[in-house]
């Protein structure tokens, strides 16, 4: 009973204040009220009257006028205007003229029979349900409150509104800086200010979660919709050990997570999908943090591909991961429906289900999926590459040494870590590099280019342990044009009981320390000693090594390499390889033995997690269609930004022996830089698309797309190259990072080597 009104803080408005008309007391009060002009007065007894006694003679088809008569009767025994309840709303100046309870709770939910049966009515007004997070919770409580699901609502949020919330809260803009428990107890109260509200405005704490959950009767049903990671942890752990069933809707593809506590206690939070998580590793994440953690609850293959693409663009383009309101009420409808189910103890099991809207309408066709093909078999017909007029070796290497020397060979890098070399030993003692096409055909591989840069690595390589054993070579090279399967040939003229002095000898103890290291760390300068011999090392090639180490160039550099890792992912061959060369799992590294380890890209868990949304061919078909994508330059930025200085290995032509000659220029660079303990990472997916581009009328981008290439190219050109004399071949950091978390793995040599008989 309120007899007095104080002016009320906004922030204060939040439950209607009832008066019963019978007591004489609050009937004074209530007729002071009814004078106050400010008041909006809404008394339509009458109405309600008709309601309840079309309710109470369900099977009787009243005409207008006999309604009318039968409320004037009722009327006759009753006073109108201190029958029922009158029930003022504050924080909307309007007093109300009600049913009492059980009239108003009868004819409010008459429509819901027998959709829901009085006795299951009567049921479940005994419940308790708590709800916490009122963003996609607020749509929750008012499909329960409309449906009365129950008789006890308990809310938690701590959270005002802003103007970036009303895309799905229901909500205007005079709410805007108001509470949203305050906003969904308003809206609540205006449906039925019968229905109980249990109010906690700060939030579910620490301190406050054991009442929040048991406070005057546990709950019977505990719906989880906040953002906070360590919250929803703590609320499960506390519902598993009170045995109170937790839901959870995330507003995307309508999928529900179900946890039966009450059934079984001992089931894991999460279904496991956490592990055994520390509570306080949780608490003060960043948006971004928050999605790799979110995405262990998830998972990344149930996404949608839209939820997929906005979750890579947190951080750049939005600020926090997107809800829309056709989801979230869509959401409300599936809590408030198995909810229901669930406390009126029908089968509902804990998992995970899903009302994907565009799954059951056939909205959106669904793409062919990427698959790793199988590794190509090489044929009988690889007699037929090698050439015939080579003279026999002078020296027939033993089973031995040629599988020591091919497996050193294989240390050699490659695009993607692809491997595309096949070695034939044949008949003559001789060793004949071919290029494995099938193995090697990418967007990053244009005109085999890529492939070639491999096998002059893979060269010298030979060369270094040739020197080192004592092994004089001839090598044969055969290639002419690009794409040409026969690479070289190598004879083994004489062994020699030791050594043979050879140029750059001393590399040879370095290929086992060869590997690349895409460790980010603090910018650390080179030793000009170090960053002059490299240069020299390019220079006796007939080649040009430049670099940049300014903060400003590297800033402008990292634009541009971030929007040529856009562009290769656009490209419908670029988006495959990038699929195909990725290992997603340390078991699936080892089984293939190529490819990109995704441990070797040392990313954080939140950007492994993040990354790994990639593996559908979907989201990037989106990123394109909108060019979006922008969370994708991320990586490249911290990659530009930690070196110490980016190099540009440049030849005189765009030729094979031109790209030969740069893997093996690479080689030396590679291993001195790891030998002195500086990191080495290839940043030059770039240069294969600007080549592709200038030289290819097919290339396979958008118009739009190739004028942001053109673009990136000319200011490409203003750090490097500017005169455009040479040929851009090779780009690659350095940096002082330490040791790698892990390196690639190599194939089986029997799957390289072949020896004819």
């Amino acid at each position: 009973m309120m007899l007095t009104f104080p002016q009320l803080d906004r922030r204060d408005q939040v439950k209607p204040v009832f008066f019963n008309p019978a007591d004489a007391e609050e009937y004074q009060v209530l007729k002071e009220l009814k004078k106050n002009p400010s008041v909006l007065v809404v008394d339509e007894i009458e109405s309600q009257v008709g309601d309840l006694i079309k309710a109470n003679n369900p099977s009787k088809n009243f005409e207008r006028k006999e309604l009318q008569k039968e409320i004037s009767t009722f009327f006759e025994t009753e006073n109108k205007e201190r029958f029922g309840n009158w029930v003022y709303f504050p924080w909307k100046s309007t007093l109300v003229h009600l049913l009492n309870r059980e009239d108003f709770i009868k004819v409010r939910t008459s429509r819901n029979n027998y959709k829901i049966t009085p006795e299951e009515q009567t049921l479940l007004a005994a419940k308790r349900i708590g709800i916490v997070g009122l963003s996609v919770g607020q749509s929750i409580a008012y499909a329960i409150a409309l449906e009365r699901g129950c008789g006890v609502l308990r809310l938690a949020d701590f959270d005002t509104l802003e103007l970036s919330n009303l895309n799905r809260i229901n909500a205007g803009v005079t709410n805007l800086g108001l509470e949203k428990i305050v906003i969904a107890a308003r809206e609540i109260s205006e449906i039925d200010p019968y229905l109980k509200l249990e109010l906690y405005r700060d939030g579910v704490t620490e301190e406050n979660i054991a009442d929040f959950l048991t406070q005057d009767g546990q709950l019977d049903l505990l719906v989880d919709e906040c953002d906070s990671l360590d919250i929803k942890v703590l609320l499960r752990h506390k519902a598993q050990a009170l045995g109170i069933p937790v839901m959870m809707e995330t507003s995307d593809r309508g999928m529900l997570d179900i946890e039966r506590f009450d059934l079984d206690p001992n089931r894991p939070i999460f279904h496991g999908l956490l592990g055994n998580i520390n509570l306080e590793s949780l608490k003060g994440l960043s948006n971004t943090q928050k999605v790799g953690m979110g995405l262990k609850i998830t998972g990344t293959d149930t996404l949608s591909p839209r939820m997929k693409a906005s979750l890579l663009e947190v951080g750049q383009s939005i600020s926090s991961w997107p809800q829309l309101a056709s989801a979230v009420y869509l959401g409300g409808a599936t809590v408030a429906h198995v909810g229901r189910k669930l406390l009126l103890g029908e089968v509902v099991q804990s998992g995970r289900y899903y009302v994907d809207l565009d799954e059951i309408v056939k909205i959106e066709t669904l793409a062919e999926p990427i698959s790793v093909p199988a590794p190509p078999v090489v044929g009988n017909d690889v007699k037929d590459k090698i050439p015939k007029n080579i003279l026999p070796s002078g020296y027939l290497l033993t089973d031995a040494e040629l599988s020591d020397l091919v497996t050193f060979a294989n240390l050699a890098p490659s695009g993607g870590n692809i491997q595309p070399w096949i070695w034939v030993f044949d008949q003559k003692g001789v060793l004949h590099l071919i290029h494995d096409q099938v193995r090697s055909h990418s967007l990053l591989d244009f005109k085999g280019t890529g492939s070639l840069i491999a096998f002059g690595a893979a060269l010298e390589n030979i060369r270094l342990y040739a020197g080192k054993k004592g092994f004089e070579l001839e090598v044969i090279t055969h290639i002419e044009e690009f794409e040409q399967e026969c690479i070289a040939s190598i004879r083994f003229v004489s062994k020699h009981v030791s050594s043979i002095e050879i140029p750059y000898s001393d590399l040879v103890d370095g290929v086992n320390l060869r590997c690349t290291n895409r460790k980010n760390t603090k910018r650390s300068p080179l030793e000009p000693s170090l960053v002059s011999d490299l240069l020299e090392m390019a220079t006796q090639e007939n080649m040009i090594l430049e670099s940049i180490e300014s903060k400003e160039e590297l800033e402008k550099l990292s634009g541009i390499i971030g929007g040529m890792d856009r562009m290769r992912l656009f490209h419908e061959q670029g988006l495959k390889d990038f699929i195909q060369e990725v290992r997603w799992s340390e078991k699936e590294a080892k089984e293939t033995g190529d490819g990109i380890d995704i441990a070797t890209l040392e990313l954080s868990g939140t950007e492994r997690a993040a990354m790994s949304l990639l593996k559908d061919p979907r989201t990037v078909r989106f990123f394109r269609k909108f060019l979006m994508g922008y969370g994708l330059t991320k990586i490249s930025h911290e990659t530009l930004m930690s070196s110490s200085a980016i190099f540009l290995l440049q030849a005189r032509d765009f030729s094979p022996e031109a790209y030969l000659q740069a893997g093996r220029v690479l080689q030396r660079v590679w291993i001195k830089a790891n030998m002195r303990g500086i990191s080495f990472q290839p940043v030059t997916a770039a240069m294969f698309i600007f080549h592709k581009l200038a030289m290819d009328k097919r290339h396979g981008f958008g118009e739009e797309e190739e004028r942001l290439i053109q673009q990136y190219k000319k200011e490409f050109n203003t750090l490097f190259n500017k005169n455009l004399d040479y040929k851009e071949i090779f780009m690659f950091r350095l940096n002082i990072a330490g040791e790698p978390t892990v390196r690639s793995y190599r194939r089986d040599l029997s799957e390289t080597l072949i020896k004819l008989s």
